[in-house]
This record gives structure tokens, sequence and C-alpha cells, in this order.
């Protein structure tokens, strides 16, 4: 069987990236701040730690997003939201025809909504549905759930924006952050959902990038103290975005020498 792997960037390319993101913390945060654990609890016209609120500032800036927020529950609540907050209940959700994430379909079934598979590897099959169907989100994950997989998500999301540009895009960015040179925002999608401790991040802390408008919702939603992410936690998402890039590089780099020899 041929297969298609994503192609990871190099080690260079990696260090430009952890450089980059260098470079927008030290847009945000001033002095010795990053060296500190960051507060705690829920602040004054942030709802949430400052601390939390600069990090998801540097974390929108390293993506050439509108905003980024930090949720609990990891990549499968970040999504959860991302699904909520962008489809009516009931609504139509546009994905590829294969095995959809267990803890995805759980939401999907939460949220009531109507799935409509396709074959992201058929354009013409794509271009078919999206002309003929009635359908209001469209999720789209950036890493390969079938072995034979070949589909660029970025055509995919350029041709779901021709033609109908009112559906709303998600992408599950897990297991391709860091490690692809886009994420699903970059591509031109509405929001990107992902796990930060994939990432080398802390455990159960997840991210959503993207649209401004829409997280500004999820924030008014998700208002209660203890679903915001700490001070500390935040800091820790930031320490592993700075070593998981060339980490996964020198990573994929051995993988390929292996399949070689």
């Amino acid at each position: 069987m041929k297969t298609y792997p994503l192609k990871s960037i190099t080690v260079e390319e990696a260090t430009q990236k952890q450089f980059q993101l260098i470079d927008e913390i030290t847009k945000v945060f001033k002095g010795a701040e990053i060296l500190t654990r960051g507060d705690l609890g829920v602040i004054p016209g942030y709802n949430r730690p400052v601390t939390t609120s600069k990090v998801e500032e540097v974390i929108a800036n390293v993506f050439h997003a509108e905003a980024a927020m930090l949720v609990r529950g990891a990549g499968t609540m970040a999504i959860r939201l991302a699904l909520y907050a962008s489809l009516p209940k009931n609504g139509t959700l546009l994905v590829h025809e294969a095995p959809i994430y267990k803890t995805t379909q759980t939401t999907i079934d939460m949220l009531g909504l109507d799935i409509i598979r396709v074959d992201f590897n058929d354009l013409g099959q794509l271009t078919e549905v999206l002309e003929n169907r009635e359908i209001n989100g469209a999720l789209v994950q950036l890493t390969r759930q079938k072995p034979d997989d070949s589909y660029d998500s970025q055509e995919v999301i350029k041709l779901i924006r021709e033609i109908n540009s009112e559906i709303s895009i998600i992408t599950d960015d897990n297991y391709a952050v860091m490690k692809i040179p886009k994420i699903g925002v970059e591509q031109g999608a509405n929001l990107s959902c992902f796990s930060t401790f994939k990432l080398l991040g802390p455990e159960g802390v997840g991210c959503i990038v993207g649209d401004k408008q829409t997280i500004q919702y999820l924030r008014q939603e998700n208002y209660s103290g203890g679903l915001q992410v700490q001070g500390h936690e935040a800091i820790d998402v930031l320490k592993g975005l700075i070593y998981a890039p060339v980490s996964l590089a020198i990573s994929a780099k051995v993988a390929d020498e292996v399949c070689e020899r």
C-alpha cells in the first residue's frame, strides 16, 4: 500500500519556530515576568489570570491568528467547545470518510449533529457534496485518519471556503502542531484545536486558536473560576512550546533515517 505521510519540518525550520516563539514572548512579557510562576484566580477585567491572558496573546501571535484560548480538558474539550460555538444545535457537520476519533464522536452525539461523510482524497466528490448539501460546519483532521489518506488539508480548506464561505471550518491539529509548517488557522480554517500536553505542556490543557469573535463568545460561556487555566499552567504551556518543535523535528529526522535503513 502506498502511503502519504505528512512532511515534518526540518531541524533548521524548527529552530526558527523556536526563535520566533521566544521573540513573541519578549513582546508580551516584560522584564522577568516570564521567569515567575504567574498569578492565580479570576482577575477582574480578564476573568482569568493575567498571566494566562498574556500566554494566550503570545500563542495567537505565533500562529498569526486573531485570538487564542487555553481550556481545561485537553484537545477533546478544545474540539468540543469549538463545535459547540460554531454550529447550531442539530446542525450538519462535514467530515472525512474515515473513523471518527471516539471522544469527537461523543461530542457530535452530545450536540446532536448530523454527519455528512465525504472522501477528502477526492476533491471532485467533495465539490459535489458542497454544492448540493446544506452544511453548517466542517471538521478537518490534519493528521492521517487512514493509512491511504493523501489529501492536502490546505487544499480541502481552500475548496470549502471557495464554494461556501459561510461554513465554519474547525481543524483537529493534534499531533501536527509544531511538526508541519502551518496549523489549520494558518491554512484558512476558522479555529484550530489541540492538546498542549502533546507539546510537552501540562496535562489536561487544550488550546483553541483562531476567530476572535468565536473565542470571545466561548470566554463568556466558560466564565466559572474552576474552568480557568491558571498562570503557572499557562507558563508551562509556553515552556513546552519552546522545546517542542526542535524535539519533534529531531524525532522525525531519526524516524526517517530508520525507515531508509
